[in-house]
């Protein structure tokens, strides 16, 4: 390897260092006051750098939280492809299909992600294209077909239940956001997963 390797290396690792700083920041912002909190100086300035120094990495504001929507995705689908959410009976895997996407809805760029999409889908007119949305939805099926491997339902069908369960736990995951806490989680949880194994089940 040579020295100009080892630079380019360096140079790579401390630009990709940079780029979560950036997206650290928007999350923390996000977190911490909503939306409205991270303005593309205050990411800047949390990152320990300039706004021109974060437009090099990424252009926009808008494409920053897209990368942190992107990230959100990425997670997810790493959560679900857990070997264990593919073994056991059916109400194994619907307990366990719950619980994964109810760990997810409390991560800290999930939250970041629903705060972009209710607050920020028509800023500027820019909004993630629909061959995104499609390119995700296709992904989501396929994975709920491993997991589901004897359920019937068609893909339609497969949709028709994710969307449920992601309005459900959406619902439930802001309603602990606003009041800072849920009550009756686990009772909430359980009854999700019932009705998820009788959507399952196709009943």
């Amino acid at each position: 390897m040579t020295d100009s390797d080892v630079a380019l290396g360096r140079q790579a690792q401390k630009s990709k260092n940079t780029r979560e700083k950036i997206l650290n920041s928007a999350i923390s912002l996000i977190k911490e006051g909503g939306f409205s909190a991270a303005s593309a100086s205050r990411i800047a300035e949390r990152a320990g750098i300039t706004w021109g120094a974060a437009q090099h990495h990424f252009g926009s504001k808008e494409d920053i939280l897209e990368a942190v929507m992107t990230i959100s995705h990425e997670k997810f689908i790493a959560r679900v492809s857990a070997p264990h959410l593919r073994t056991g009976t059916l109400a194994d895997r619907a307990d366990a299909f719950v619980d994964c996407m109810w760990e997810h809805y409390q991560d800290d760029v999930y939250l970041a992600g629903l705060e972009i999409l209710l607050a920020g889908r028509e800023i500027n007119g820019h909004s993630p294209g629909m061959a995104t949305f499609d390119q995700r939805a296709r992904e989501h099926i396929k994975t709920l077909h491993e997991i589901f491997h004897d359920s019937e339902l068609t893909d339609d069908q497969l949709q028709e239940v994710l969307i449920f369960v992601h309005c459900l736990l959406t619902g439930l995951t802001i309603e602990k956001v606003l009041e800072k806490s849920l009550r009756g989680e686990q009772r909430h949880l359980r009854r999700c997963k019932l009705m998820l194994l009788t959507a399952i089940n196709n009943i």
